[in-house]
This record gives structure tokens, sequence and C-alpha cells, in this order.
């Protein structure tokens, strides 16, 4: 079986963005300061 690319790169968000939403249900302190804190670069 040959997948593309592209769709490793598509596993790889899903993972990070299930990832995001396990870290802000365990600990929403941290997700809010992460939040804050990327937020403030711009």
């Amino acid at each position: 079986m040959n997948t593309p690319p592209g769709i490793w790169i598509l596993r790889a968000l899903v993972l990070a963005a299930l990832a995001l939403v396990f870290m802000a249900y365990q600990n929403p302190h941290l997700a809010v300061d992460l939040a804050n804190r990327a937020w403030s670069c711009f």
C-alpha cells in the first residue's frame, strides 16, 4: 500500500490537535497560559 506523503502530515496535525485538547482538558490554566504567550507574539 503506497500512501501519499501528505497523509502523514495530516495525521500528525490531527494527533497534535488531539494532544492539545487532552492537555486543555487535564490542565485548562496551562492551555490558557500557552495561548496567551502565543498570542503575545503577534
